[in-house]
């Protein structure tokens, strides 16, 4: 079974990603061994979403929004994904990556989900 988190913030993503980069250069250690971090995507704004043809699409879009909002985060402007590749956890367990991500990109910034299910 895979472990993944989500993680959504207030941040831009062209704010948003440059720090993911530093962050990965930073801890090169973990993020080349026990945890695998994706690049940044955008939550489309409600507005955004009107312009949306596609049923589908629109509907992908609007749950970003929707899981951010349900777990406390007003206003998100990006995501990313974390990818647990060690489960032995050699250097960090998922709540204390949870806390690190908080700690990196301010904790009023971010909500972290274990597997887009509960908050950690």
């Amino acid at each position: 079974m895979s472990i993944d988190i989500t993680c959504y913030t207030k941040l831009d993503i062209d704010l948003l990603q440059p720090k993911l980069n530093t962050i990965k250069s930073n801890y090169s250690y973990m993020f080349t061994h026990s945890y695998i971090m994706y690049d940044a995507n955008k939550v489309f704004t409600r507005e955004q979403l009107e312009f949306i043809d596609d049923h589908v699409e629109k509907y992908q879009k609007e749950t970003d929004i929707l899981i951010a909002e349900e777990f406390g985060l007003e206003n998100p402007k990006s995501y990313f994904f974390i990818s647990v590749n060690d489960k032995n956890f050699p250097e960090l367990n998922t709540s204390e990556m949870a806390e690190f991500l908080r700690k990196e990109l301010g904790k009023e910034n971010i909500i972290v989900l274990l597997d887009g299910e509960t908050l950690i």
